[in-house]
């Protein structure tokens, strides 16, 4: 019995703590997240340096959107503020950093944008 008490107090002191800290998310989240910038960045070329973590109900999003060298930079923040309401849409409260690149920068691994 006290195993058992010992057992079941650990595993909920481990989800407690887990909550607490900066997690990494489940592979279906961090493929969702992807295709959900996939899907919302028409304009640009590709998505890299992908980077997200957990903290409580928070989650940080940080990204590198590369667009073409010409695009202004207008343009280039209306494709970051579809990119940051579709995110919140599906993650929920996020804080969400997103570096804008020029097309020279594209490393050519990262997620390419659906036109």
């Amino acid at each position: 019995m006290a195993i058992n008490v010992l057992r079941v107090g650990f595993d909920m002191m481990k989800h407690s703590i887990a909550g607490l800290m900066d997690e990494a998310p489940d592979s279906d989240t961090l493929q969702m997240i992807r295709a959900v910038i996939s899907e919302n960045a028409t304009g640009a070329i590709e998505a890299h340096d992908i980077r997200v973590r957990t903290a409580g109900s928070l989650s940080f999003i940080e990204f590198h959107l590369v667009v073409p060298g010409a695009m202004s930079v207008s343009n280039s923040h209306e494709i970051c503020d579809k990119v940051e309401h579709a995110l919140r849409r599906h993650i929920g409260r996020a804080i969400i950093h997103i570096h804008v690149e020029p097309e020279e920068k594209a490393k050519q691994t990262g997620i390419p944008v659906l036109a």
